[in-house]
């Protein structure tokens, strides 16, 4: 950048008028409140969506396109301003992919929040576009807040944000991005004033396993070794989020049955569910990895990816 210094954004949020979007920009203006961050709203217009005939010239119609964006952002902005100060917010705007305007201001952001499509969108992807692109390839932690489907954003109730009564949940296995969730998560519990439940999801072989696992006498040697290894891994994740948080309650729990459908599940209860995009349960062709895309596809609260 011809030594220039880069910007800083804080917390970026992609908006589009959505319900989802919606949601995601409340979210995200009550975030940048809490921690004295800058707001920015980014939005892209799909030039490829609008419809064209033969000969079209793109350059009569540009003006229009960016006119709408800017009036877009404009509403935006001015939707945060009942939770921000002006000085705080910021817009941008291209004619271009919104998902690869929002992953380049990931390299210079702390956080990006998206909005996404209610649960149960199979047709179309899953989580629409934008939300999941994002989601694989940000540089920085992304929070995907789920919008309602069938629904105008004024009749779609905010989700709960982490707090006393919503603790943050985290999944853990044994990879180095895990820890880095878990530093994620111990970060949201401290400043939204929540408890952190940590868990991992052990793998149970047999019929055999889910019989006995859970029993202090019953079982074979190796269901008591998975478990011994959970639990190893368990403290280790909450000592690391009590040496470096020691205000935030912790709690650990060991699961069985399937990793992404287990943690989606306490999202039910929970303001926020913590993932890393890849660990154990991660494969070629799949940049979310599988239990990560699992969790942000069905869990009800908002669920914080983190590379």
């Amino acid at each position: 950048m011809n030594g220039q210094a880069r910007p800083s954004y804080g917390i970026v949020v992609g908006y589009d008028g959505s319900a989802g979007s919606q949601l995601a920009l409340e979210w995200a203006a009550e975030t940048a409140r809490r921690q004295g961050k800058q707001l920015t709203l980014v939005h892209g217009v799909n030039v490829a969506a609008v419809p064209a005939y033969p000969a079209m010239d793109l350059a009569s119609v540009e003006p229009t396109l960016e006119h709408a964006a800017k009036a877009l952002v404009d509403q935006g902005a001015e939707h945060a301003g009942a939770t921000l100060d002006a000085s705080q917010i910021e817009t941008q705007y291209w004619l271009g992919s919104a998902a690869a305007q929002l992953v380049e201001a990931s390299k210079d952001a702390e956080l990006v929040v998206v909005g996404s499509r209610g649960r149960g969108r199979v047709l179309a992807g899953l989580l629409g576009s934008t939300s999941y692109a994002v989601a694989a390839h940000a540089h920085c932690p992304v929070l995907v807040v789920r919008g309602p489907e069938g629904q105008e954003p004024d009749d779609v109730p905010p989700p709960p944000r982490p707090g006393p009564q919503h603790r943050v949940v985290v999944g853990v296995d044994d990879s180095d991005t895990a820890m880095r969730a878990v530093d994620a998560a111990g970060q949201f519990a401290e400043s939204e004033g929540a408890p952190l439940h940590v868990v991992t999801v052990a793998h149970a072989p047999s019929m055999e396993s889910w019989a006995y696992v859970e029993t202090a006498k019953g079982g074979t040697e190796h269901t008591h070794a998975v478990r011994e290894q959970a639990e190893e891994l368990l403290a280790r994740a909450g000592n690391r989020v009590r040496a470096q948080h020691p205000q935030v309650a912790v709690t650990t729990e060991v699961l069985y049955g399937d990793a992404g459908q287990s943690l989606a599940d306490l999202g039910a209860t929970a303001g926020l569910v913590v993932v890393g995009s890849r660990g154990r349960g991660g494969f070629a062709g799949m940049l979310l990895g599988s239990v990560s895309h699992r969790v942000v596809h069905n869990a009800a609260c908002p669920v914080l990816v983190v590379r």
